[in-house]
């Protein structure tokens, strides 16, 4: 059961130092109240009120130094090609080649596939 008990709008000018301590007090006898409840969920074994940070949409995004973030051993850029061993080599030729078009190298493209293949074997006891 909550019951939230809604304190009256005073306006500033009607407020004397009287109304100023007992609003306080107020203010404070909620927040003990909540506390309260929270150690009695608690020892029920409930879950207390989930504490929930404020919006930090509306406020403007602080400076933050660049942080220099370490990278893992091995993933700095490397040609992941070039230790591996080719067994066969084709040359694709080109099509549609224009008249007078001089030759200035192959483009190389490695494709890594997996080959299976049955292996029979014999044995004669």
């Amino acid at each position: 059961m909550r019951v939230t008990i809604q304190t009256p709008h005073i306006p500033e000018e009607a407020k004397s130092e009287l109304v100023v301590q007992l609003l306080e007090i107020i203010k404070q006898q909620a927040e003990l109240i909540q506390e309260l409840r929270d150690e009695i969920a608690r020892l029920k074994g409930q879950n207390p009120r989930p504490k929930i940070a404020p919006s930090r949409l509306e406020q403007p995004e602080k400076n933050k130094p660049a942080s220099h973030k370490k990278k893992r051993p091995g993933s700095k850029k490397r040609r992941k090609t070039s230790e591996l061993v080719i067994h066969a080599e084709r040359k694709v030729p080109a099509e549609n080649v224009p008249q007078g078009s001089t030759f200035k190298g192959y483009k190389d493209f490695v494709v890594q596939d997996l080959r299976v293949e049955a292996y029979n074997t014999r044995f004669r006891l």
